[in-house]
């Protein structure tokens, strides 16, 4: 069953006849390859929104859900492989995107292909960013991100399909070292990939920890308002080939900016040394010319419990977020790897 917005939940037998019901209440919308129907009133959250592949049969449910430290909500999209049934037991994976990223970014590309070979998978919006709760907005901060996705399995332990010794988590760029950050702290969290893993938060500070204190208690007093650093600015080329393009990253809800303060967490955040306290199954995949390689490299070095490391040739960092053959190629490891 999926647990909606409005924490009605929505059975195989209730699903043909909910979405009968839409076609004659609300019709259905035709777009590309899906067909997106709006939730009725009186059958859901009129926000509810339900998206099914008709190439593939993958049907996608808005969801939220608690972050259970803060109580913030989260949105997020679960994904259901076609034919899900609910008397069934899948297997799920938690995907999580790069630093900035919102839910219908590079994650929800990874999350469709993997319903696509019978897993359920959950993208969301961290904490502070895209359509989930949290002031100040774009607040970048490792702690939170292994919060939000510990938070993120419960949900997924929540469904009676899903099967709590098969849960996964799958991090691309910066979630890469998030993801793994999350499994150590949970060990339900029973496997971990990272595509392209950043690992080089402590390097891209630019400001001092004086200033950076500084206008966070400023915010916090009430005196200014949030101060941000531009991770991703235009200028850089290889990025803004795919965040400022229509076509592939650029989405009206995505920010270039992180909180300033956000960069108080980074200097003490190293992937490379904390990696060794990872006892889950760890992949790990980069491309043959992503400018992350080496972080990925050294992950692979410092883990000691069962790992596996690819390259994908000809691929760059930012290939791995979206094109072909690069996704398909990675996929090739990872399927089997979950």
């Amino acid at each position: 069953m999926v647990k909606t917005n409005s924490g009605k939940y929505l059975t195989r037998r209730y699903f043909g006849i909910m979405l009968a019901l839409l076609f004659l209440l609300t019709g259905w919308v035709i777009s590309g390859n899906y067909c997106v129907a709006l939730a009725a009133e009186n059958l859901a959250e009129p926000e509810t929104e339900i998206v099914i592949d008709t190439d593939t049969g993958v049907s996608r449910v808005t969801v939220s859900f608690e972050n259970e430290d803060s109580g913030l909500n989260l949105a997020g999209i679960l994904f259901l492989p076609d034919g899900f049934d609910e008397n069934s037991h899948y297997a799920a994976i938690v995907v999580t995107g790069p630093m900035l990223s919102v839910k219908e970014q590079a994650q929800s590309i990874y999350a469709q292909r993997l319903a696509e070979n019978g897993f359920v998978t959950l993208v969301f919006d961290y904490s502070y960013f895209g359509e989930s709760e949290g002031e100040p907005r774009q607040l970048e901060e490792p702690d939170i991100k292994a919060s939000d996705i510990s938070s993120a399995v419960s949900y997924l332990q929540s469904f009676d399909y899903v099967d709590d010794e098969a849960i996964g988590g799958l991090g691309i760029c910066g979630s890469g070292s998030y993801m793994p950050y999350a499994a150590i702290q949970d060990e339900r969290i029973k496997a971990v990939t990272s595509v392209v893993p950043a690992t080089t938060m402590s390097s891209m500070i630019m400001m001092s920890t004086e200033q950076a204190e500084a206008d966070m208690e400023a915010y916090e007093a009430g005196e200014a308002d949030p101060t941000y650093i531009d991770l991703m600015p235009r200028a850089y080329a290889e990025g803004a080939a795919y965040y400022y393009n229509e076509e592939r990253g650029y989405r009206e809800n995505w920010d270039n900016h992180a909180v300033s303060w956000s960069e108080l967490s980074w200097v003490d955040f190293h992937p490379e040394e904390f990696i060794s306290e990872l006892e889950a199954p760890y992949l790990i995949i980069t491309g043959e010319n992503a400018w992350s390689r080496s972080g990925a490299e050294q992950l692979y070095e410092n883990t000691v419990s069962e790992k596996e490391f690819y390259v994908i040739e000809d691929a760059g960092h930012f290939d791995m977020y979206d094109l072909e053959p690069y996704v398909t190629q990675a996929l090739d490891y990872i399927v089997p790897f979950f």
